[in-house]
């Protein structure tokens, strides 16, 4: 297993600043062919930046080396990620992330499809398509519903209310 994560490891560490990821799964094995590494069975991603879980990963690493590019997550998808010192739990069937440099512009997105679900102290939001912009920090939700945890009264300061009509 050691020898089939060594590449994605390698390609992890030269581009994430706080450290590599560690991929663990049942099932793992890298096509050099394609440049794709395939994760099968209770996938585990441990990364400096968050956490996933699923049970399918393929990441596609371009020819040269470097940075992974493409990222397919499927069935029973899981991230829990730190954000402005607040924690997201995202849950989906599926969850793509590309990671370009266009023109000197940096492209990196999560597209979470399938039910998705984002989790935080303040709300639950759903939609499909919810494509998260990791470049920006933006997300944008699709068919979005959104569940506030607390009345919006309760995010206003405190006032003194006037007493009721008798």
């Amino acid at each position: 297993m050691i020898l089939l994560l060594a590449p994605v490891l390698r390609a992890q560490t030269n581009s994430i600043p706080g450290g590599p990821a560690i991929i663990t799964s049942a099932v793992g094995y890298f096509d050099e062919n394609s440049r794709t590494a395939t994760y099968i069975g209770n996938v585990r991603v441990d990364d400096p930046e968050m956490k996933l879980r699923c049970e399918w990963l393929v990441a596609t690493m371009p020819p040269s080396g470097g940075r992974i590019n493409h990222i397919v997550c499927e069935t029973n998808v899981v991230i829990d990620t730190l954000q402005n010192g607040q924690t997201n739990h995202i849950t989906s069937d599926k969850a793509v992330y590309d990671y370009a440099v266009q023109a000197g512009v940096t492209n990196e997105t999560i597209t979470f499809t399938g039910s998705p679900r984002i989790e935080d102290a303040q709300a639950i939001t759903t939609g499909d398509p919810i494509v998260w912009n990791r470049t920006s920090g933006e997300i944008t939700e699709y068919n979005e519903n959104t569940i506030f945890k607390q009345g919006f009264g309760s995010m206003a300061s405190p006032t003194n209310r006037p007493p009721k009509p008798q």
